[in-house]
């Protein structure tokens, strides 16, 4: 019976540790409304590559269908500040085909990607386990769609002394 525990125990750590990354997405709302959920073996979340306080998701999956979820793309400035919540971030959600799919944006930044005109409003928030986090974002597009998203990072790359490092 031991051996049984310890291969089951053996078995359920290789499967934690090959998810990286998980999504679970909520869109209410527009073209793709529904429920998504998506693990990824990659590490997409980053702390300190987009700036020394930043914290980062870039989740893209290649060859997907139109209506098939394939990339959350999350920059967050200060990830001190997310940690109580903060209505300065970018996400966006997009579904199809990288670069061409339909995409769905929130930005509250004071300059976002190209522009500087504010994008939707949300919330998105940090949670710190270890060294790994979680996000939770809450929020709606300037077109009226709600999007939730629960991003958990079981890895974190880290940028440190201009390396970058997977814990």
């Amino acid at each position: 019976m031991k051996i049984l525990h310890f291969i089951a125990l053996l078995f359920f750590s290789f499967i934690a540790n090959a998810q990286n990354s998980s999504i679970r997405l909520i869109m209410t709302g527009g073209a793709n409304a529904g429920k998504y959920t998506t693990n990824s073996e990659k590490t997409t979340c980053s702390c300190g590559l987009t700036g020394e306080k930043s914290f980062g998701n870039q989740f893209s999956q290649k060859g997907a269908k139109d209506n098939e979820f394939s990339s959350l793309q999350l920059i967050i400035d200060d990830k001190d500040a997310a940690l109580k919540g903060t209505n300065t971030f970018y996400v966006k959600v997009a579904f199809g085909k990288i670069l061409v799919g339909k995409k769905y944006e929130i930005d509250g930044r004071n300059s976002g990607i190209g522009f500087t005109k504010k994008l939707g409003k949300g919330i998105c928030t940090l949670t710190k386990h270890g060294k790994s986090y979680d996000a939770h974002i809450v929020g709606e597009t300037s077109d009226g769609v709600k999007i939730e998203a629960t991003l958990v990072c079981n890895k974190t790359m880290f940028k440190k002394n201009e390396q970058y490092i997977e814990e």
